[in-house]
């Protein structure tokens, strides 16, 4: 996560070639059309998930690794949902707080500072969300799949609607070179090992729609502007990560699920 931090040259790029808004992740095409720039990009991933999730003002949001608020405060601001969101960092609960506040959402929501793996804890159970989504951060607890999905599983309720947006290697994670050479992850998991982890866990997958060639053209934008930067910077990683996806390394998955209750009872 160091490079994720607000003086990291690799936070710096990514900001800059978001517009200036916190979002982190890498955007998707709509209809077919390759977005003029990043923060289209990423503002396409909001517009997929609210349509895809059927958000509207009833709903109740819990966002795992909600970072500095970038997804989570654009879904309430188009919305009018109330929200929690999570993130490791106490930096970027912070700036999420104050983010909510210069957006006027300080009403709808607050973030906390909880993991992956003690969320339950510190979010509590019985919250009547209707939906739990996680956006790109899951990856970062992939070497404890089991207690983070345990945990999401313990807070949701029989109603909740998961969606948790991941990236999942094809290959051997030591064939995953040029992907973790530009995440710095400690391991990811193959979508075999997901789905085992979610029968483990009690929760059924509704549906897996990989997006992967719909995000590739939006991370050809980071990875061509990274190509005209200095050589030597961090940020030249891009490539690799262009070509863990575009080669197959590396997939991009979202996973819609439930708790296994919902399948029972219907």
């Amino acid at each position: 996560m160091d490079n994720y931090v607000e003086e990291s040259p690799l936070c710096k790029f990514r900001t800059r070639m978001m517009g200036g808004r916190s979002f982190l992740n890498y955007g998707i095409t709509l209809d077919g059309v390759t977005p003029p720039d990043m923060l289209t990009a990423n503002l396409n991933m909001i517009t997929w998930i609210i349509k895809e999730l059927n958000i509207t003002k009833d709903s109740h949001i819990l966002e795992i690794g909600s970072g500095r608020g970038g997804y989570i405060l654009s879904i309430a601001e188009q919305t009018g949902c109330t929200f929690v969101g999570t993130d490791i960092l106490p930096s970027f609960v912070d700036e999420a707080n104050d983010n909510a506040k210069k957006r006027n959402l300080d009403s709808k929501g607050y973030f906390i500072q909880a993991s992956f793996q003690n969320s339950a804890e510190k979010v509590g159970i019985d919250n009547g969300f209707s939906h739990i989504i996680c956006v790109g951060s899951l990856l970062y607890g992939h070497g404890e799949i089991d207690k983070c999905l345990s945990n999401i599983a313990d807070i949701a309720d029989d109603k909740t609607a998961i969606l948790l947006w991941d990236m999942n290697r094809r290959k051997d994670w030591t064939e995953c070179k040029k992907f973790e050479r530009h995440m710095k992850v400690k391991y990811l998991i193959s979508q075999s090992e997901m789905l085992e982890s979610c029968i483990r866990n009690n929760l059924v997958v509704n549906k897996m729609i990989d997006v992967t060639k719909d995000m590739l053209p939006c991370l050809k934008i980071l990875r061509d502007a990274a190509l005209e930067e200095d050589p030597t910077s961090e940020i030249i990683t891009f490539p690799y990560v262009y070509d863990a996806f575009n080669e197959g390394e590396v997939v991009y998955p979202v996973w819609e699920l439930s708790k296994a209750a919902n399948r029972t009872e219907s």
